[in-house]
């Protein structure tokens, strides 16, 4: 695969010649297929099989004088070609899984998309091997699928290699279509390695005689991942439907072709140099085909949402209590105390379930909100010049641009490809990145490689391709209706919580049959039995959970979306809250990522590139000397970014306000080269014939360019070269002095480093240029210059100067990082940068803080190794001393609290992230490339940057970052803390009233004494006056202390602990149990039961037509027990209503936390004003059979409900300021 990959040019032009002569060739296929084999020479076709296994097993790159030597070489010389491979990632990373599989978010999960792409790979393979004739038919027997770009058409491959010659005998017959072979992997069979025909790096393969004369031939087969289980009937039919709408020839056609077809204009010579549609034209198309949009997915309909809200387990389990309440007053019809309750139970499952259903929809509308936030644009070729459109915005036509990190926006004929790869697994289900080609590999769409579909994500390299779907007429379109998939997998938070409430039904369910059971074995009526067992179940489940849960989740993406904040699902804001270790990027998250030119050196003189330089005594550059006009010549030409041309009024603002396409770095060099020489004009004298763009791994970005036509043809072409200063100054032999080269000494050495550090130390990003003249020696004919060969010079280049660009820190990250600090976050940077500009930053934005090693060294004049490692908390590490660190050396270097990574790969911060996991580290880190993606996916929580951060990084990542800012990162952290903090807060609440809800049913049935509280009371607790001021507390900031607090343990701390239960159930409980029960005895004595004449009273007397007790006939016992239940019900309102201004905080004071909170004010009015209602407004009485309540009896409780309000805050203070023995066991 190395050689395919290498040198795969002249197959190349000889493949696409295969396209463009077609109608010449045809007949020689069409006469190949008919003619009777030649005698083969069996020195040229066999080989002996240790022969070949030698063969195989070496490797051998060629190189360009071997491609310009070798007889079969039919490489046209006066063809030019662009071609490079560069390797932006680890091919391991890919194997393991490392990178993405695109999930479909647009329609649904992706898992059945595999099956349908080759079901329909198999139609369309099926119904083009039955055509009278194909072109293309034994394409992908003669070409490799790494064919990389060229740039003009090459000779007809009929001119150089015939046909007849290579198939001279119709090919064997094979009962597997050709469609279902796998196009990337080229087959060889045994004793077929020698007779390869070489063209470039690829190989073509005669038949042997073996397989002329029929033999048995068994091709490797590839099974694509995805293929793990059979569609059925109905699918298969489905997919053969879409299979023949999906009708694509374009892989076939010649460039001249496809221009026609489209009505875009492509220049078949050079691709690279077309200028696509018209701007007026693609409006016509946008009009005339409409949006670049798939078709919405299906939506589970509202009234389906809805039934599932009442089919849960919680609204089922009250949905049977009111069912067994209608049987109850069947059973008796004289009890329509059943006939109510029923009513009520089911009123409270509607007002639930729509309440539930109304928040989910609300949650629902904020994550569609926040994916129409994120931009969605792509760079395409219109009037000749490079712009940005909306990906909707896309028409047939169009020639897009797609790079490294892109998602390719439509289906796409490829024109021009610089090594692009693509991932199609989330089409075919297979891991490895399919290369790209410009020439047709198959006469089947799906297998050849000169398409590209939309969706699919480009990992490496890029290419330029000519759209040719769009929309719903796109291959994932057609996929999308039979892959819609809309399950949605419960987050770890919703699967806590429901474990929560199947604990609490349980014990609801359980308590409710013990007493049940207890309560025929005492004697109780069978009807008032089953009264009390449902009131016992029904004061166990708090009702109103599900929505407050429901609640605060959609109040956290309320403010997730003011705060800049896209969590693809919400248990990763939870998460967040558990966060341990940050390893954030330097430029455009710590950093504005507005890059200004501020300083250059040159001449060995550092000078200012701006008025206002930052430093005293600089001099302003000098445009005129020879050295600096060579610099500025580099960086104007040596670069990838240019002024957006086609957005109307663009070029008409001032340079500094112009909308650049590139990045940060490039635009800042561009502003300052077009400020002294229209940058059109330079490039047009110094027309570019070759480049690499810079990647991670190499950290040096190279152009080779023609010189202006009245330099001497000696020197026809130079080359230029800018990246990180130390590798490029390595790279260098000589040094630009006033325009004259100087070798380079140990002098010159010495000067270009202070002058770095000098830079550096100013936190200033530095960039080193260079040059070298080509002379004819080491010029390439035709410009066929090669990435992978690198057939040009990379050593004894003459070194210019430096640049350092100033980036200034956001204004908010230094605060950012100290609330890091005090929350018990470890923030470190991880930064391809110098050292000395990682460095300094990191001081500017509080990372670092105290002095380094070197530091302490310099100050006390002796060696770093004599400097004592207790002493330091703060260290510098360059790139290439994390690979030599032991296990030892990473538990020294993390321990530290203030770490900077400078100059490191993309590989070395996947390293950094797992030893940190290795040291129970919960770690978030940043990235915006693909080649973060890795490091993203293996962190506990990937952050992807919104604007500049790439498609593959975005779709690895947990939360993106809509603006950018680091700031924002916290936001999500403090955010994760306080849905945790209210959560606990609002179920420690919740369950308090679980107690003196049971603890009357319990005693009337073990004691017999009268029921202190109904089933109705109850319920107009649980579901009147508790769910307001519980759903308020979702809406609680965070207490003071929230980001003062150590990161929550994962898998320790949880949502319900052991403290938690202890408060509700045996602290807060019991306390509310007591007090509602003295009011209720200090009632019922007032009419003249005292307590101890209760017991044994419940099956005799307290309702209507009983015996007289005490004196007293049954209408004054009904009124009097009514009234010491009505009081029984408003005191544990009371208590609650003060458990709830004190359950505001978990930790600190209520006092310094304060009453801010709107939404917990009106909550209590609700609750206060309920409570009244039912106890003074006549007609309730007469429904729920309760009474009013003498106004002395609201007093009594008072002193007792202080005492619980006190105890609360006496035991936040014990648990969270002493340390105690009791304290662990006090705080939830």
């Amino acid at each position: 695969m190395d050689n395919n990959n290498n040198n795969n040019n002249n197959n190349n032009n000889n493949n696409k010649n295969i396209n463009n002569n077609n109608n010449n060739n045809e007949e020689d296929i069409h006469m190949a297929k008919d003619n009777i084999p030649r005698d083969v020479d069996n020195n040229n076709l066999t080989k002996s099989t240790d022969e070949n296994k030698e063969q195989e097993q070496v490797k051998r790159r060629l190189s360009f004088q071997n491609l310009d030597n070798h007889p079969m070489n039919t490489v046209s010389k006066n063809q030019a070609h662009n071609a490079y491979t560069f390797q932006a990632f680890d091919q391991k990373d890919v194997r393991t899984g490392a990178y993405p599989k695109l999930s479909i978010d647009l329609f649904g999960t992706s898992k059945e998309i595999p099956q349908i792409f080759h079901e329909m790979k198999q139609q369309i393979g099926e119904k083009r091997a039955n055509r009278p004739s194909s072109p293309t038919q034994y394409l992908s027997t003669i070409q490799s699928s790494t064919t990389t770009v060229q740039k003009q058409q090459a000779k007809s491959f009929a001119e150089t290699l015939s046909i007849k010659d290579i198939f001279n005998q119709p090919p064997p017959q094979s009962s597997t279509p050709a469609s279902t072979s796998t196009s990337s992997t080229t087959t060889i069979g045994k004793g077929e390695s020698n007779n390869a025909i070489v063209q470039g790096a690829d190989v073509v393969i005669p038949p042997t005689k073996k397989e002329i004369s029929g033999g048995e031939h068994t091709p490797i087969e590839m099974k694509p991942m995805g293929q793990t289980a059979e569609l059925s009937k109905k699918d298969k039919t489905a997919a053969k439907q879409k299979a023949s709408e999906y009708d694509v020839n374009e892989h076939e056609l010649t460039l001249e072709q496809v221009a026609e077809k489209y009505t875009t204009n492509i220049n078949s010579s050079d691709p690279s140099l077309s200028n696509g549609l018209t701007q007026s034209l693609a409006n016509e198309l946008l009009i005339r085909n409409g949006k670049n949009v798939l078709k919405p997915p299906k939506e589970i309909p509202w009234y389906v949402q809805l039934g599932k809200c009442f089919t849960n387990f919680f609204m089922i389990l009250l949905e049977v209590a009111g069912a067994l309440c209608f049987l109850a007053y069947g059973l008796d019809t004289s009890q329509r105390v059943n006939l109510y309750l029923a009513c009520v139970l089911y009123a409270i499952v509607i007002f639930t379930c729509l309440l539930t259903f109304s928040q989910e929809r609300q949650t629902g509308n904020i994550m569609k909100s926040f994916k129409n936030l994120l931009p969605q644009s792509c760079r395409v070729i219109r009037d000749g010049s490079e712009t940005k459109v909306k990906v909707e915005d896309i028409v047939v036509g169009d020639i897009v641009m797609c790079q490294a990190g892109d998602k390719v926006p439509a289906d796409i004929r490829i024109i021009t490809c610089n090594g692009m790869k693509v991932d199609n697994s989330s089409l075919t289900g297979e891991s490895d990145a399919q290369s790209c080609t410009v020439t047709c590999t198959d006469d089947n769409p799906l297998e050849t490689h000169n398409l590209a579909f939309c969706g699919t994500l480009v990992m490496d390299g890029s290419a330029r391709g000519v759209v040719i779907r769009t929309g719903s007429n796109t291959l994932i379109g057609k996929i999308a209706d039979l892959a819609s998939n809309t399950e949605q997998t419960e987050t770890t938070l919703q699967i806590e919580i429901k474990r929560f409430v199947h604990f609490i039904t349980a014990l609801g369910i359980t308590m409710g049959l013990i007493f049940f059971i207890i309560g025929f074995a005492v004697g109780i009526k069978p009807i008032q039995n089953l009264i009390n067992v449902l009131g016992l179940i029904v004061a166990n489940v708090p009702e109103g959970l599900p929505s407050t849960i429901t609640a605060c989740l959609t109040v956290t993406a309320r403010r997730l979306s003011k705060r800049n904040v896209y969590s693809k699902k919400l248990e990763s804001i939870e998460t967040l809250g558990s966060i341990t270790l940050i390893a954030s990027d330097k430029t455009g998250t710590l950093t504005q990522n507005r890059m200004t030119v501020s300083h250059m050196w040159y001449d060995n003189t550092i000078v200012r590139a701006i008025e206002n330089g930052g430093t005293i005594g600089r001099q302003l550059f000098d445009r005129t000397t020879p050295t600096c006009a060579a610099l500025l010549k580099v960086g104007g030409c040596c670069n990838r970014a240019d002024f957006d041309r086609l957005l109307e009024g663009n070029m008409e603002r001032p340079i500094e306000n112009r909308l650049i396409l590139g990045d940060a770095s490039e635009s800042a060099i561009l502003r300052l080269c077009h400020t002294i020489e229209d940058i059109e004009i330079t490039r047009a004298q110094n027309p570019k014939v070759f480049e690499i763009p810079f990647n991670s791994t190499n950290k040096w970005q190279l152009s080779i360019h023609k010189l202006p036509n009245d330099q001497p043809q000696s020197t026809a072409r130079i080359l230029y070269m800018k990246g990180a200063p130390e590798i490029i100054f390595e790279k260098c032999s000589k040094l630009m002095i006033n325009g004259k080269e100087l070798e380079i000494d140990e002098k010159i050495k010495n000067d270009f480093i202070q002058a770095y550090e000098a830079l550096g130390s100013m936190g200033e990003r530095c960039l080193g240029f260079a040059q070298l003249l080509l002379d004819n020696e080491n010029t390439v004919p035709n410009d066929m210059y090669d990435a992978q060969t690198l057939n040009f010079p990379m050593t004894g280049l003459t070194f210019v100067g430096l640049c350092s660009l100033l980036d200034p820190p956001r204004e908010n990250v230094p605060f950012a990082v100290h609330q890091c600090k005090t929350a018990g976050i470890k923030v470190i940077m991880v930064t391809g940068d110098h050292p000395i500009t990682a460095k300094a930053i990191a001081k500017k934005v509080g990372i670092i803080s105290s002095p380094t090693a070197e530091d302490i060294a310099l100050e006390r004049g002796i060696p770093v190794s004599q400097v004592d490692d207790s002493e330091v908390k703060a260290v510098v590490l360059h790139g290439g001393q994390i690979r030599e660190l032991t296990d030892a050396d990473w538990d020294r270097v993390l321990s530290k609290s203030e770490i900077v990574f400078a100059r490191t790969s993309p590989q070395q911060k996947s390293q950094i992230v797992e030893n940190a996991q290795k040291r129970k580290e919960v770690v978030a880190v940043t990235g915006d490339g693909v080649n973060d993606s890795p490091a993203l996916k293996k962190a506990d929580i990937g952050v992807a940057m919104g604007i500049v951060g790439s498609d593959v990084a975005k779709e690895t990542a947990d939360i993106i970052l809509l603006d950018d800012n680091f700031a924002s990162i916290v936001a999500g952290i403090e955010e994760g803390r306080i849905i945790f903090d209210n959560l606990k807060k609002s179920i420690a609440y919740t369950l308090s009233h679980a107690v003196p809800e049971v603890a009357p049913f319990l005693l009337n049935i073990i004691s017999g004494i009268p029921l202190a509280v109904t089933s109705f009371l109850i319920l107009c607790i649980d579901l009147g006056t508790e769910m307001a001021p519980a759903i308020s507390l979702a809406y609680e900031t965070g207490e003071k202390d929230i980001m003062n607090r150590k990161p929550r343990v994962l898998g320790k701390d949880h949502l319900v602990t052991t403290n938690l239960l202890s408060y509700s159930y045996l602290q807060a409980g019991p306390i509310e149990a007591i007090i509602s029960f003295l009011n209720f005895f200090l009632v019922l004595a007032h009419h003249g039961f005292p307590p101890h004449t209760l017991p044994g009273t419940t099956n005799d007397y307290f309702f209507e037509g009983c015996d007289d007790f005490l004196g007293f006939n049954s209408s004054y016992q009904v009124e009097a027990l009514r009234q010491a239940q009505t009081a029984y019900f408003m005191t544990l309102v009371m208590c609650q209503f003060f458990n709830l201004i004190t359950n505001k905080t978990r930790v600190v004071p209520l006092w310094s936390h304060g009453m801010k909170n709107m939404y917990v004010n009106i909550g209590l009015i609700i609750e206060a004003g309920i409570c009244a209602f039912v106890v003074y407004t006549p007609f309730v009485h007469t429904i729920i059979e309760s009474a009013s309540v003498p106004g002395l009896f609201w007093a009594y409780p008072l002193p007792m409900i202080f005492c619980l309000f006190g105890w609360n805050e006496i035991r936040k203070r014990i648990a969270f300021d002493r340390s105690w023995k009791i304290s662990s066991s006090l705080g939830f």
